[in-house]
């Protein structure tokens, strides 16, 4: 709840030019949560409009097409997601708003800074599982990561396309996005549309880091399967399967003598590898997520 209550905080504060938004808190759990009623009732104004919808199933992708579903019912022109535990910077949808326009966009995505503790290690300040991908202002992608992304509704709403609710363990976000640019969506990169997360001390474990890097490579399967055939998804879960694996052995010696690189990405390398084969095994299917 305190991350919660920092993030709905940071909103409040944004910067906004000539353009209105509302806040949408969606509970993911079987009842509506007291802690956020309280939340709600504190920060709740005429100027600032604070929603709570319910999701009972339990999923990101389910509580994900909930809010998707909520802003084209009440005829939102975009939707923009952040994560609960994220906090914006002052410019934040201001930003994502200026390149759409600029570049007439149908998602825009921005960069999600890891904020380390004073006293993290470097074995994991640069471990690359922490950081964020990098591009220069206003480049297209492929796709984008709902920690920080602002989506043309009218497009979604058009070509009938939400996130896949088989997904429940994880990269429903990257699959609808690669679904969205098959559409025909073009997607900017912002770099100025920043938001900040806290690396907790849980995230900061070996266990954590192969646990995420195994779930990537298995949920693969399934996100290229969105955009490929059943053939060719085979053949590229085997590539870059094989390509993880040889990076991870291949890459070791220069992580080790490097003050700068983290033989924790050798790690993560080998166990997303390893998930791709897994991916193909199993056609996708992990534990939940959630």
């Amino acid at each position: 709840m305190k991350s919660l209550d920092e993030c709905v905080l940071k909103l409040k504060s944004l910067n906004v030019d000539d353009f209105y938004f509302e806040l949408l808190i969606l509970e993911n759990t079987p009842e509506h949560s007291e802690d956020i009623n309280n939340l709600v009732n504190r920060y709740q104004s005429s100027s600032f409009i604070i929603n709570r919808s319910l999701e009972i199933r339990a999923g990101i992708p389910f509580a994900r097409n909930t809010a998707l579903k909520f802003a084209i019912k009440h005829d939102f022109n975009f939707l923009a997601f952040i994560d609960d535990d994220a906090y914006p910077d002052s410019n934040w949808l201001n930003s994502l708003l200026t390149t759409q326009v600029k570049c007439k966009a149908n998602v825009v995505t921005g960069p999600q800074i890891p904020i380390f503790p004073s006293d993290a290690s470097n074995y994991f300040r640069f471990a690359c599982i922490y950081s964020e991908r990098k591009f220069t202002q206003e480049q297209t992608v492929s796709w984008a990561a709902t920690n920080n992304v602002l989506m043309e509704l009218s497009f979604f709403k058009e070509k009938n396309l939400f996130f896949n609710e088989n997904l429940t363990q994880g990269g429903e976000d990257k699959e609808l996005f690669l679904r969205s640019t098959k559409a025909g969506a073009v997607i900017f990169w912002d770099s100025n549309a920043v938001v900040s997360e806290i690396v907790v001390d849980s995230r900061m474990t070996v266990s954590w880091a192969i646990d995420r890097s195994f779930r990537h490579g298995a949920t693969g399967y399934t996100i290229e399967s969105a955009t490929k055939s059943k053939v060719s998804t085979i053949v590229v879960c085997l590539f870059k399967g094989s390509a993880y694996l040889v990076k991870s052995f291949l890459f070791f010696p220069i992580k080790v003598i490097s003050s700068k690189r983290s033989t924790l990405d050798c790690i993560c390398d080998f166990f997303h590898g390893l998930g791709f084969f897994y991916g193909i095994w199993s056609k996708g299917k992990f534990k939940k997520y959630l």
